[in-house]
């Protein structure tokens, strides 16, 4: 038993406000799997302390345990007080709100990027979220078991752990005080060491062992409204431009069937037993954060995680089981299991038989005098709370508002026009630029034509003139010795030879050799190498120019005018060479038009396997070997998908 426990009112600081706490007869709380949980009190109007009480502000309900240490059994805003009057003209005050969780709708994560690095994702998603949390709250294991790839605009903190975990199939809860407990799949999910059983033989060991619960009601759901084997995702984008699983790389599990062509995950079994339901879901929140190709693709296989996901928790009837426990004197945690048995017996007969193990989607707990008690759960074999139909439009709310607040893709059409001429020397050149903004590329063509050489002028006609200058004109030297060097054969005229007067010598490039006569011995006398040196005089001269004329520029008139080359010396389809960056021709695959038009679609030769422009700067080169010209007129048209904003 519990006597000693109370309310206290706190304002948004934690710091208590009024003189004292309020004395609850009761304090009922729920907790809720990956959701806010809501708690309800009654107060008497005679409490001294009720002036403290009002809206928005914190209800904490605490309690002494049995070693003397103060706990917190459970804590919420409070949204509604209401004071019902008796016949008798009393008043009892029913106070009632959301769990203390709802403080995380009060933040919003601003421009937050969980894309990683080059749109790898991040695995610490809900550390990043909670950074932006309110003063005083903490996140135990903020560490996913799948990487997250996701963007946010503006939404609250709670929005965006919750979407992070419907889109893995990851789960949290509230933890104590304002703390959130990120807990992984549901495949992890610990025991809660409590067996909930139709009847219990030795009620007093029962109780004593504290591991048996009885259950006192049970009802049992089967939903099946929202079932569907199939899903038809569409990601970030307006109408008919949004992301699809086309660009994803990752594959479907095992039972699960991908069709990137036509966009749609199957659920195998499901659609064998049921046959085929398909349904298009939105989820605008998800899209490239980044407009490059890493980031298209980690937002197309997030798109593939969220659809597996969904269908996984609806792709067959799913059955929840409201029970009613007794005998739990211990609060009960959702996002842990329960095993539960009871059966039904009708004349001997079995008409009803659980005995299975289930995850806690919910827990209904109270304290008053009596103690501390776990009155009632919901329990299921997903691990999913069943949606209502108020929880359904506030979702739809939510999903107008992440498509107003997201950047969304949106279609895009660019047309480039293009003039150039050609010869077999020079060839015509076409250039288009596709930058980061483009997502996708839908759909590219080059419509042409070819048209006969075209220039303003018309004719050239020019004449020579001829200029006259006479008179010449005459130059002077004064003369100078200049000495010259020769090693050549040639003859001198000397007196004296080896006292021998009036002999003749000759050089012969390297002696001296005396003309003597024959049989007379030659007397000869060498020189130094190198030859020898002789002055040669050059005496005062003039020049004279005589009379001569120049032929001067010609002058060129030129008639304006438009001059087209003829047909028979234009080029043809047939004498081009058309090439997109240096690939192969593809003149082979120009279809007519009409009127001397044709087009050639460069899509496949332009995008890369997830549709994105293979490369930013693109050449079309048209080129000849003929000797003819033409004018080449022509436009390329890009159909594409862009983002409002792309990120550099």
């Amino acid at each position: 038993m519990v006597s000693n426990f109370w309310v206290d009112i706190e304002n948004g600081s934690s710091a208590r406000v009024g003189a004292g706490p309020l004395r609850a007869s009761q304090f009922s709380y729920r907790s809720r799997l990956s959701a806010s949980g809501d708690f309800t009190f009654i107060v008497s109007a005679a409490d001294p302390n009720l002036a403290a009480l009002a809206e928005k502000r914190v209800a904490v309900c605490r309690y002494v345990d049995r070693n003397g240490d103060m706990q917190t059994f459970g804590s919420g805003v409070i949204d509604k007080v209401t004071r019902t009057i008796a016949d008798d003209g009393s008043m009892v005050i029913t106070v009632s709100g959301n769990a203390l969780v709802r403080e995380l709708s009060y933040r919003s994560v601003g421009l937050l990027d969980l894309s990683g690095i080059g749109g790898a994702g991040v695995l610490d998603a809900p550390d990043q979220i909670m950074a932006f949390a309110p003063a005083g709250w903490s996140i135990d294991s903020g560490e996913t078991a799948t990487s997250v790839y996701a963007g946010f605009d503006g939404e609250s903190v709670l929005h965006a752990l919750t979407r992070v975990g419907e889109h893995i199939g990851e789960h949290w809860r509230l933890g104590t005080g304002r703390s959130v407990e990120w807990l992984g799949p549901a495949s992890v999910f610990i025991a809660s060491g409590v067996r909930a059983v139709q009847h219990v033989n030795d009620p007093v060991s029962a109780e004593t062992v504290g591991n048996i619960a009885l259950i006192t009601t049970l009802e049992e759901e089967s939903d099946a409204a929202d079932l569907i084997t199939r899903v038809i995702p569409r990601g970030s984008g307006n109408g008919g431009v949004v992301l699809t699983l086309a660009p994803a790389t990752d594959t479907a599990p095992s039972g699960y069937t991908l069709d990137l062509v036509n966009n749609y995950v199957k659920r195998d079994d499901a659609e064998a037993t049921y046959g085929r339901i398909e349904r298009v879901l939105d989820y605008k929140e998800i899209g490239p954060i980044s407009n490059t190709t890493p980031d298209v693709q980690a937002a197309a296989n997030m798109l593939l995680q969220a659809s597996v996901e969904h269908l996984r928790r609806y792709g067959s009837p799913q059955k929840f089981y409201r029970v009613g426990l007794a005998n739990v004197n211990q609060v009960l945690k959702p996002g842990t299991s329960l095993h539960c048995v009871y059966r039904s017996l009708l004349d001997g007969h079995v008409v009803y038989d659980l005995d299975a193990e289930f995850n806690l989607l919910e827990v209904d707990s109270q304290i008053s005098e009596m103690g501390i008690e776990t009155t009632s759960v919901l329990i299921s074999t997903i691990d999913r709370l069943p949606q209502s139909d108020s929880e359904y439009l506030a979702q739809q709310a939510m999903q107008a508002r992440v498509l107003s607040a997201h950047q969304q893709l949106g279609a895009s059409v660019d047309t480039f026009t293009y003039r150039d001429e050609l010869d077999n020397s020079k060839g015509a050149s076409f250039r288009c630029w596709l930058g980061d903004e483009y997502t996708s590329i839908q759909r590219a063509v080059m419509r042409f034509r070819i048209q006969p050489l075209r220039s303003t002028v018309k004719s050239v006609a020019g004449q020579s003139t001829t200029t006259s200058s006479g008179g010449g004109s005459t130059s002077g030297s004064g003369g100078a010795a200049t000495p010259t060097t020769n090693a050549t054969p040639h003859g001198h005229a000397i007196s004296v030879i080896n006292g021998v007067v009036g002999k003749q010598v000759y050089f012969d490039g390297l002696f001296f050799r005396s003309a003597a006569a024959t049989g007379t011995a030659q007397t000869q006398t060498e020189l130094p190498a190198g030859g020898h040196t002789h002055n040669v005089s050059v005496p005062a001269h003039t020049h004279t120019t005589p009379n001569h004329t120049h032929d001067l520029t010609p002058n060129i008139t030129m008639a304006h005018g438009i001059y087209e080359e003829s047909s028979g010396n234009t080029l043809a389809l047939s004498n081009l060479v058309i090439k997109l960056n240096g690939g192969a021709d593809l003149r082979a695959s120009a279809v007519s038009l009409g009127e001397g038009w044709y087009e050639i679609d460069i899509t496949d030769e332009l995008v890369d396997s997830v549709f994105r422009p293979s490369q930013e700067n693109n050449e079309i080169a048209i080129t000849t070997a003929v000797a003819k010209t033409a004018r080449i007129e022509a436009q390329i048209t890009i159909r594409g998908v862009v983002q409002a904003v792309a990120y550099g």
